[in-house]
């Protein structure tokens, strides 16, 4: 078998693009794909579209040396290429998979596949995909996988924020559809990651799906803890501190809600695979219950206010964080898009301020910390961003109408918020103190 040396990447996205820049970085030739003619202008441009930490250096430095370039003819990238990674989107819409880009996408690798190629899927996909429908598809080419061309399934294990440092040292999983395939795979990634776990494709869909349903399903769980501590006067984040001091106990942090591309998704791929089973009742209601904290959220507005004697119609609230999670500018299912169209469901004047995206959700959008909480009557902090821990509370007070938190995220510590004259609220804080 021939060394890979020759890299197409289709899609250039939250998982291409990283994944494109990290195989050029260690020498591979790589041709990125994508249907987004802007994307592929940007790359070929060396200006890098993803806020991730190194990777703008790391592209600009591959495409100035030729090792990276991008085109939107799928097909021809194809067959210019030794391997083709396919990092396509498969969305779940009303609980069920959406397979078409990836349909699409493997439209171009049957066109242009040919012999010694290695094809490798890793787009979060349900167990069995690879061997039942990818395989099928492919070698409606004439040609065979295991004997013509190699075929196996490598899941994305990245972080927005992090995708460089982990597409390098996060472990791996490399299943092939055949022996032969799985060797192929390893040796690709090899060079670019030690810490590979060889398996077959279809344990390596399932392995996928169970790590984030797993954490799914224990952010659901201490969301519950949260929902329980409001009602019995208990600080849920004083009894998970508590409770992890158990050496066999890891319980999550609750908040105001999970967002992202893969929990928000991939529970319902995984309990899809045996709907009539009872047992997948319980990723469901997991999913309910993290769907449901944005909702609490807005609840949680609209108490604060009404024991001010405030309705929620024509207050002005100043929304913290668009993106889903501290630190980063993606926004995909952010808890904070709920929460805003919640709060402009029941009229109040919703002001939206993010250091990392421009992203609203349709409120105002505020260019400054002080122009969003300036005249507020609440302010609600969504997202954990490093810049938000550090709020000056002091000056924050001459700025606002009344002195209100809520917190979804436990950003401020509630007796440093009562100190300054806030009535601090927070999900899974069971008491409101008043000055």
């Amino acid at each position: 078998m021939l060394t890979p040396n020759r890299i197409c990447v289709i899609g250039l996205g939250y998982v291409g693009l990283p994944t494109a820049v990290v195989f050029a970085s260690k020498g591979y030739e790589v041709v990125g794909v994508d249907v987004d003619t802007k994307k592929v202008e940007a790359v070929n441009g060396g200006r890098c579209y993803l806020r991730e930490p190194g990777l703008d250096v790391l592209l600009r430095d591959a495409v100035s040396k030729g090792f990276l370039r991008a085109t939107g003819d799928a097909v021809d990238a194809v067959k210019r290429c030794d391997a083709v990674v396919v990092a396509v989107p498969t969305p779940v819409r009303a609980g069920v998979v959406d397979l078409s880009f990836l349909r699409g996408a493997l439209e171009a690798v049957r066109e242009g596949l040919h012999r010694d190629q290695l094809v490798v899927v890793e787009s979060t996909i349900p167990p069995g995909t690879t061997i039942g429908f990818v395989r099928p598809f492919l070698e409606g080419s004439g040609l065979r996988a295991e004997e013509d061309f190699f075929l196996a399934h490598v899941p994305e294990r990245i972080a927005p924020g992090r995708a460089v440092e982990e597409l390098v040292n996060a472990p791996r999983l490399v299943g092939g559809v055949g022996p032969r395939s799985t060797e192929k795979a390893l040796e690709l990634y090899g060079r670019v990651n030690s810490r590979l776990l060889a398996t077959d494709a279809t344990t390596a869909e399932f392995v996928k799906l169970v790590e984030n349903t797993y954490r799914d399903v224990n952010i659901a769980f201490a969301n519950l803890l949260a929902l329980m501590a409001e009602r019995l006067g208990v600080d849920v984040y004083e009894a998970v501190r508590l409770a992890n001091t158990h050496p066999r106990v890891n319980v999550h942090l609750p908040g105001a809600g999970v967002g992202g591309p893969c929990l928000t998704k991939d529970p319902y791929m995984l309990a899809s695979l045996l709907p009539d089973f009872w047992g997948t009742e319980l990723v469901r209601l997991a999913r309910r219950i993290n769907e449901y904290m944005p909702s609490h959220v807005v609840e949680i507005v609209e108490r604060a206010l009404a024991e001010e004697g405030v309705g929620l119609g024509g207050a002005r609230v100043a929304v913290l964080g668009a993106s889903y999670k501290g630190g980063v500018d993606d926004t995909r299912e952010s808890p904070s898009r709920y929460i805003v169209i919640g709060l402009q469901d029941r009229g109040a004047r919703v002001v939206v301020f993010d250091p990392y995206t421009s992203e609203s959700f349709g409120a105002e959008r505020a260019s400054s910390l002080e122009e969003a909480v300036m005249g507020a009557d609440v302010v609600v902090i969504v997202t954990d961003h490093p810049e938000f821990r550090g709020l000056d509370l002091g000056r924050l007070g001459g700025l606002v109408r009344r002195r209100i938190i809520v917190d979804g995220r436990r950003v401020v510590e509630p007796h440093v918020a009562v100190e300054h004259g806030y009535r601090y609220y927070g999900v899974g804080y069971g008491r409101a103190f008043k000055v």
